[in-house]
């Protein structure tokens, strides 16, 4: 298996654990918070994919993000900010709804996937911007991969928290 392949294969399957942790939460369960300085579900969900977005479209491909092409600032009533909140911003955060931001997710996922499928190999070692940071496309994507298992993970401890093993 090749670095590509790992990736792909790495996202396909933080994609399925996603799936089965949103499955059937309802709007209040995604905005639960287990206190005040938390993020909740909906939170966490649009900073995972607004990162992968930024990266991918933004910062690899030099493109404009799907946040911006696709009006997703509009459909989800959210700011451009992706991090690095206070917890006065945090709780003033609008929560868009559920399906929205899945809707979001999905089409940021099947960008990353269909550049992913078409870059050759070889380029995971070029450095996209060497004016801004020496890593390469490959390690952007390595980070990128840590950052969605560390999210999705967190997503699926606060649904578990509100629902137990829900079998």
């Amino acid at each position: 298996m090749d670095a590509k392949e790992l990736l792909l294969r790495s996202l396909e399957e933080s994609r399925g654990y996603l799936t089965k942790a949103l499955n059937g939460l309802t709007q209040e369960e995604a905005t639960w918070r287990p206190s005040p300085e938390c993020n909740n579900i909906a939170f966490i969900l649009w900073h995972t994919t607004r990162v992968e977005d930024f990266f991918v479209n933004r910062v690899i491909k030099r493109e404009k993000e799907l946040y911006e092409t696709q009006k997703w600032q509009e459909k989800l009533g959210t700011p451009v900010k992706a991090y690095q909140y206070s917890v006065e911003e945090l709780q003033a955060w609008p929560t868009p709804k559920l399906e929205f931001l899945t809707e979001y997710a999905n089409s940021v996922r099947e960008k990353t996937l269909a550049f992913l499928n078409s870059i050759p190999t070889e380029r995971l070692s070029e450095v996209p911007r060497p004016d801004r940071s020496p890593d390469s496309i490959g390690v952007m994507l390595e980070h990128l991969m840590t950052e969605v298992a560390l999210h999705v993970g967190q997503i699926a401890y606060l649904r578990g928290i509100q629902r137990g093993l829900d079998k």
